[in-house]
């Protein structure tokens, strides 16, 4: 047995009955933080005076964050992250990049809008975004969980743009009044 298998293997046993799954070595409770925006972003759409609380949320690594936590686990997550097998760390790595740029797109589309009155263009790229950054926590809670699904999302950077081109700025403006 190598020693990185024996490390793995350490790891595993140690993660056994906490937050941090004992197969994967990664812990959901570092989705909170990508629930935190998705729920701020939901509310913006009906109570414009959460945005600055959705503006100033940013990403955070996984480290950080647990780094920051007040979870009992969280030395173990952070040691444990290291060792987690490249088959579900790399598709959780590709995920979480997707969800920081999907939320941080969704935050520059509210960030350049001013005013309120509910444009509706606006308001169905706003669900649009939100429920693909659903999705993508979804995804990223079913690798934590080792269960690896045949499909990664792409960004839907280059779909979204086509579809904002369409929205009239006054549209956006009046959203936030």
């Amino acid at each position: 047995m190598s020693s990185e298998t024996g490390t793995l293997k350490a790891y595993r046993m140690r993660a056994r009955n906490t937050n941090v799954n004992d197969v994967t070595l990664l812990a959901t409770d570092y989705l909170n933080h990508f629930n935190e925006a998705l729920m701020l972003a939901e509310l913006v759409m009906d109570m414009p005076d959460m945005l600055d609380d959705f503006i100033d949320w940013s990403p955070c690594s996984y480290k950080d964050h647990f780094a920051g936590s007040g979870i009992a686990d969280r030395e173990l997550a952070i040691e444990a992250f290291a060792f987690s097998p490249a088959e579900y760390k790399q598709p959780f790595e590709i995920t979480i990049r997707q969800l920081d740029s999907e939320i941080v797109s969704l935050q520059r589309c509210f960030g350049t809008s001013e005013g309120s009155d509910g444009g509706q263009k606006i308001r169905v790229a706003a669900e649009n975004k939100c429920k693909i950054i659903r999705e993508l926590i979804d995804n990223a809670g079913a690798i934590i969980n080792g269960k690896l699904r045949d499909t990664q999302f792409e960004s839907t950077d280059a779909a979204n743009e086509t579809e904002a081109a369409n929205i009239d700025q006054d549209e956006i403006n009046a959203l936030f009044g």
